[in-house]
């Protein structure tokens, strides 16, 4: 789709820029009338214009020069183009001239120029003047051979100054919860965070090449459960047995499919049939389809369509259902191809169809997010063959109309390379599915396409039959697929007692101009095998040696031989073997892998550890094993494992495992399985989460992670689980008594989770809601979700998280008060002593961790004055005349005068 990548060199600010002179253009564009003779020396206008009349050194400019006319003969992609010259004088005077330059199809261009000089620049747009051809595709315009006369643009000058200028304030990249849509001013969001899983082959083979765009989850922090169908222990006369989970030999399907915040999962539970589309965020269902008829199927994967053109800027996500779709009577399709639906992603509505779709060979996305096959074809014989590598292309299947013409490396599937393009518009440079009939005002949907159309590729390469003997015929299959780079093709060989046939690796070019160019081609000898197989009846995996990686990334090659767990390294350089390790637990028999991800390989399987060696010395850098569960919980050495994906996250790159056994397993399922999260750098253990997921049926159960968001289908309850960071909420209180200077008080608070959803029951009613709950420190993290998720016991010495103390004293100055630790409930207190009377901010801030984002809380205090001090109470010293005698003196003289008077009242009643 070469006629499709026309993409954006700089800036959208250019882009928008570029749409002002493209809108000022089409106001002063003449319509030519016939005319002989030529026009001749047509007078022209240039004009040129810069950016940013100031800038930093080293800071970036756009230079944008355009013409007065459009190109009489230009339509759409055809016709001609002015060229331009920019006559540019820098600071020290040197002259330099820069082009020349093609302009657009409405006649204007721009540069990126970066200054490197200190003081004023100047710069004029040249157009030398240019008489038309037509070329190419518009030869018969009656404009051709008209001459446009020579113009200048008047100067334009750049002031280049030390200090750079301001640029626009990039919001911080997210470390909290958030969903979309994301407000498109955030840049560096997308490629930090917002990566999808679209599913697919392709998405599969990320798993080892490593998942972009992701901030991998650094907690075991769960953010909604929802039940896939009924599962966990049955209970009653059956006891500790448990529901089906189909783990033995059908799977269940997990969200093996995520795209703009939706999740979509199939019911494989016999005899249900449908899917679900669900809210990743929250895990409440958006719509249910039902299959039972079996035409409306899943889809098996999404699309994110970057579509960049002329007429249209952005975006398109899409869902393809690839099984079940059907197509009106009396259509037929070629024996050997599917019919493909796309769905809009955000409705479930059916946009167009897709007959005679090619999937032969390898899955990959190219540049602009469209889903691709390579395949190495032989269109000649065994005998005589006569290799095509060919690319099928669901974007050039929509896309393409025979008017658009052919132009390499298309073809169309009769070999026919030179269609002329016979459209006199620009209805290419629009992106309509669904029409049959594309303009800027179309709005049909429902047309059907035949995917014959959508090669984008097909080349004549050289054969990729490999060396062979009486005993082994080799063909190379596809290693190795790096979409606009190469693909390597290869086959392993072998040696053992029947004799030697060498392996050897292709790369042929996928680089734009250079298609199907050879790169390099090694042949090189496999490792000896270690039994002796003097006939054919023993080959492949059960056999000897056999070629199990390759990674131009990092160089090398594997062979893996499954009897001696041996691991073989080869130089992509050299062809020769480098260095060789042997696993000595051996339950590698059953499984043993090789992964290679940056630098490293690691060995794991079923029993077995995680071992890092260095991908180019062998050397040893670190091992881990699974933690054990307890006695008789592991048939094996240790836990099995198996690799999730790797997460390429800038700062710290993560590793994923997860638990699996083969077929066999019975209810209830096993205990020793968990999701396991490390440190490539280190082999440091960062959370392990008890889970088994569901892994048979096509790999649907495995999982996935979209939006920083890992999901996956435990057998354990058959409920979908979400992990990932949670929002979180602090408080803070102070008395709001007024204490006088001096006094102690104590500063409370909380710090819990606030994530919006949380645990849903079997009947899908939330039962237990995150909002409100403890926020609990990283460490304790594994033990508390399994508390409130798999009903496990409380943890007795889980902690909180770090919670900083800071005030604004009534002088306006910001003071450490101190930090604390809240508790398994969620509060926390600290005490605090002010120094100084009066109102204080107080604010309470937690960091955030791996589990929850941060947040903050303020409150106020207020202290008032010292105290008043009370003057000293003055003790009088007394005597002991004082003390004793005295009032005994005293106590004398009352009882002389009671007894007085009541003499006289005795007398006065004589008669």
């Amino acid at each position: 789709m070469e006629l499709l990548k026309i993409k954006l060199k700089k800036s959208a600010s250019a882009m928008l820029l570029m749409l002002t002179i493209f809108i000022s253009l089409f106001s002063v564009m003449c319509v030519a009338n016939a005319h002989t003779p030529p026009y001749l020396d047509v007078p022209t206008h240039c004009y040129a214009a810069v950016s940013s009349e100031t800038i930093g050194i080293s800071q970036e400019v756009l230079f944008v020069f355009w013409l007065d006319w459009v190109p009489p003969t230009s339509t759409g992609a055809m016709g001609d183009r002015w060229n331009f010259y920019l006559d540019l004088t820098t600071p020290n005077g040197k002259n330099e001239t820069l082009g020349p330059y093609k302009s657009d199809s409405v006649g204007g261009s721009y540069i990126a120029y970066t200054p490197d000089q200190l003081g004023t620049y100047s710069f004029v747009a040249r157009f030398p003047g240019q008489k038309l051809t037509g070329i190419p595709g518009a030869e018969n315009n009656i404009n051709v051979n008209d001459t446009y006369a020579p113009s200048t643009s008047a100067p334009v000058y750049l002031y280049v100054q030390e200090e750079p200028i301001y640029r626009y304030k990039e919001s911080p990249l997210p470390d909290s919860y958030w969903t979309r849509p994301i407000y498109d001013t955030n840049r560096n969001w997308g490629a930090y965070a917002m990566g999808q899983w679209l599913g697919g082959a392709y998405y599969e083979s990320l798993r080892e090449k490593g998942i972009k765009n992701q901030a991998g989850p650094e907690s075991s922090h769960i953010l909604w459960t929802r039940s896939y169908t009924t599962g966990g222990v049955m209970g009653g006369p059956t006891e500790d047995q448990g529901y089906y989970t189909g783990i033995a030999y059908e799977g269940f399907s997990s969200p093996m499919l995520v795209l703009d915040g939706k999740a979509y999962y199939s019911i494989r539970y016999p005899p249900w049939y449908g899917w679900y589309c669900i809210d990743l965020y929250t895990g409440e269902t958006i719509y249910y389809e039902n299959n039972t008829i079996g035409n409306t199927g899943m889809p098996a994967f999404g699309e994110v369509l970057n579509y960049n053109s002329p007429n249209q800027h952005g975006g398109f996500s899409y869902l393809w259902r690839t099984s079940g779709v059907t197509l009106p009577t009396g259509t037929t399709t070629n024996t050997g191809t599917q019919v493909w639906e796309m769905l809009n992603s955000f409705t479930g509505d059916s946009i167009c169809k897709i007959a005679n779709v090619s999937t032969s060979g390898t899955q990959f996305i190219d540049s602009m997010g469209g889903i691709c096959y390579l395949n190495f074809a032989n269109l000649g014989t065994a005998s005589s063959p006569n290799y095509y590598m060919q690319i099928w292309n669901s974007t050039e299947a929509v896309w393409w109309r025979p008017s658009y013409g052919v132009v390499p490396p298309k073809t169309l599937l009769n070999g026919t390379t030179n269609l002329p393009v016979t459209t006199t518009s620009n209805d290419y440079w629009m992106w309509r599915p669904g029409a049959t009939a594309v303009s800027m005002s179309t709005t049909q949907a429902g047309a059907i396409y035949d995917g014959q159309n959508g090669y984008s590729m097909n080349v004549s390469v050289t054969s990729i039959l490999g060396p062979s003997n009486s005993v082994l015929n080799q063909t190379g299959t596809i290693q190795e697929l790096i979409p606009d780079q190469h693909v390597i093709v290869g086959a392993g060989g072998r040696n053992d007692e029947r004799g030697v046939v060498p392996g050897f690796l292709r790369a042929y070019s996928l680089k734009q101009g250079e298609w199907g160019k050879i790169l390099w081609d090694l042949s090189f000898t496999p490792p000896k095998a270690t039994d002796a197989y003097l006939n054919s009846t023993y080959s492949g995996d059960s056999g000897g040696p056999v070629l199990s990686r390759v990674s131009s990334e990092d160089g090398i090659f594997t062979y893996r031989e499954k009897v001696s767990g041996a691991i073989f390294a080869y130089s992509l350089t050299t062809a020769k073997q480098i260095w060789a390790i042997t696993e000595d637990i051996q339950w590698y028999y059953y499984g043993l892998s090789a992964s290679i991800h940056n630098g490293r390989v690691y060995t794991y399987g079923p029993g077995t550890a995680l071992t890092a060696y260095n991908a180019t010395t062998g050397a040893f850098l670190w091992n881990w094993s699974a933690p054990s569960m307890g006695y008789l919980e592991s048939a094996t050495t240790y836990p099995p494992l198996t690799l999730a994906f790797f997460v390429d996250e800038t700062g710290r790159e993560k590793v994923y495992f997860y638990s699996t056994e083969g077929t066999g397993l019975v209810s209830p399922v096993r205990r020793d399985g968990s999701i396991f999260c490390l440190d490539t750098n280190s082999g440091d253990l960062l959370w392990r989460l008890t889970c088994w997921p569901a892994y048979g049926n096509q790999r649907l159960g495995l999982p996935v992670i979209s939006d920083s968001r890992i999901l996956v289908l435990d057998v354990h309850d058959n409920q979908i689980y979400c992990i990932g960071k949670g929002l979180s909420a602090t408080t803070v209180s102070a008395p709001q008594t007024v204490p006088a200077l001096g006094n102690s008080i104590t500063i409370t608070g909380t710090v819990t989770d606030q994530s919006p959803s949380g645990r849903h029951d079997i009947n899908g009613n939330l039962d237990l809601a995150l909002k409100g709950t403890p926020a609990i420190s990283d460490q304790d993290m594994d033990a508390w979700m399994e508390y409130m998720f798999h009903q496990r016991p409380k943890p007795t010495n889980a902690k909180g998280v770090e919670v900083f103390l800071n005030a604004i004293d009534p002088n306006g100055n910001y003071i450490t008060i101190g930090n604390t630790t809240s508790d398994s409930y969620g509060n926390y207190g600290l005490a605090f002593t002010p120094d100084i009377p009066g109102t204080y901010q107080i604010i309470a801030m937690f960091k955030g961790s791996a589990a929850y984002g941060p947040s903050d809380a303020t409150a106020y205090l207020t202290i008032g004055d010292e105290a008043p001090t009370q003057p000293p109470t003055q003790i009088q010293q007394t005597s002991i005349a004082d003390t004793y005698f005295i009032p005994g003196i005293i106590a004398v003289i009352l009882t002389v005068i009671i007894v007085g008077i009541a003499l006289a009242l005795m007398l006065k009643k004589r008669p």
